[in-house]
């Protein structure tokens, strides 16, 4: 199929305007290079557009044709492209969000987009909540949030917050078995093991151990998939858990859940906000992204 000519959008404003000179100041360009595109496209197609003199300029019969042709479709082509412009720039349209099925997700974000939504009531929000590592782009999604960093060079990240990853574990455990204090004790508790949704693994405590990191496998009666089946078997004193700490955000001021073996913890994890693109981003996206980021700190 061969490709349209670059210079039709010149051919029908010089067909409007009714001279070189006007197309030219309608276009922005020079009046010679208006002259010099029709040119090419009568020597392209081996037709005669305009019948020029020194003082006037007339379709011919065939680029009577063509502009009567060409000038809808070229109208609902540029009326398209204003209406693509405008709805980037609008504060409006629907929001495909991936954040995690846990804490951070339902308990820190979810009340922010419900606020941003109430702030911009013509902006939806379609929230998938999620623990797996989803590719956004595949996806469809505008942005993601997550505590890892993702690697995907096509994607962004904003940090939200830095919050710790500890060790919790409820009174009533520690009444009944005792609280351990050493790495070592651990082997006659019962931890929480998380298992991947994505690997099918346990995910590794991330210790630190005289000030050197190190990966520690938890060993338990009780296994789950997703984090926050893990807070919840904590706080029934089912076991120990390695967790962070925005997911006991109440229930350490309540007392429901107490920090334990705190020389070991790791260093802090971020939680990240990521995107596709910062200089397409649409301005609903862009709001969202500065609100989370500006009200975050509420949450944690």
């Amino acid at each position: 199929m061969k490709s349209l000519p670059t210079q039709l959008p010149i051919f029908i404003q010089v067909a409007k305007s009714g001279s070189f000179a006007a197309a030219a100041r309608e276009l922005g360009i020079s009046a010679p290079a208006v002259s010099k595109a029709i040119t090419k496209l009568e020597q392209e197609w081996q037709v005669k557009l305009f019948f020029r003199s020194s003082h006037s300029l007339s379709l011919t019969q065939t680029g009577q044709q063509l502009a009567e042709s060409l000038t809808p479709s070229m109208e609902s082509i540029q009326t398209t492209i204003e209406q693509l412009a405008e709805h980037s720039s609008a504060a409006a349209g629907t929001i495909k969000i991936n954040l995690p099925s846990s804490s951070i997700g339902q308990e820190h974000i979810l009340p922010l987009v419900i606020e941003f939504m109430a702030k911009y009531p013509q902006i939806n929000c379609d929230l998938h909540f999620d623990d797996r590592n989803v590719d956004l782009v595949e996806h469809g999604f505008d942005l993601g949030i997550g505590v890892a960093i993702n690697q995907d060079s096509r994607l962004i990240a904003r940090p939200l917050l830095t919050q710790d990853i500890g060790i919790y574990a409820a009174p009533s455990y520690l009444a009944q078995y005792g609280e351990p204090k050493a790495l070592e004790d651990l082997a006659n508790h019962h931890c929480i093991p998380v298992r991947s949704l994505t690997s099918g693994r346990f995910h590794y405590w991330r210790i630190n151990d005289a000030e050197h990191a190190k990966l520690y496998e938890p060993n338990g009666r009780l296994v789950v998939n997703n984090f926050a089946a893990a807070k919840q078997a904590t706080l029934a004193g089912a076991g120990i858990s390695m967790l962070g700490s925005w997911l006991f955000r109440d229930e350490l001021v309540s007392g429901e859940v107490k920090p334990i073996m705190k020389q070991y913890w790791g260093a802090p994890t971020t939680i990240w906000v990521y995107y596709s693109s910062r200089e397409y981003l649409p301005t609903r996206v862009r709001l969202l992204i500065d609100y989370l980021v500006e009200n975050i700190y509420r949450m944690a």
